[in-house]
């Protein structure tokens, strides 16, 4: 791809991401993605993200090795090996962790969460992300 193809999409990239989320909800304006490698698939209407993937949604980070943000799914994907989540009163791993605009999160297989002190392992587990924290 010639160079100024890239630059044209890393571009587009970060002025689609705004948009994409507070077309989503505006609950869902609060976020911030952080990752070495983003890749935009306009046809599916998706972001990608690769590789040390840090998500900060109000007081809670979400790490993990891939995330995709799908404007159609109204939804985002984190995967890790486990992808976690820290705030000040909760603890949580996951295989995959899913997050839709107004801020519900499911941590998918191999699930654990820590809330203050009593903790909750399942293949699924539903959580509710707050600002409070």
């Amino acid at each position: 791809m010639p160079k100024r193809y890239k630059i044209l999409s890393i571009i587009f990239g970060c002025l689609y991401l705004p948009i994409l989320i507070s077309e989503e909800s505006a609950s869902f304006q609060n976020i911030s993605i952080q990752s070495d490698q983003v890749k935009i698939n306009e046809e599916s209407r998706q972001l990608s993200f690769k590789n040390d993937i840090r998500i900060k949604i109000d007081g809670y980070i979400i790490k993990g090795s891939d995330a995709l943000l799908s404007h159609s799914d109204k939804k985002l994907e984190i995967y890790g090996n486990p992808a976690t989540i820290k705030s000040n009163t909760i603890d949580g791993e996951a295989e995959a962790f899913v997050i839709y605009p107004n801020k519900s999160m499911n941590l998918i297989g191999n699930a654990k969460l820590v809330n203050n002190g009593n903790a909750i392992t399942s293949n699924l587990i539903t959580y509710q992300i707050s600002e409070n924290e």
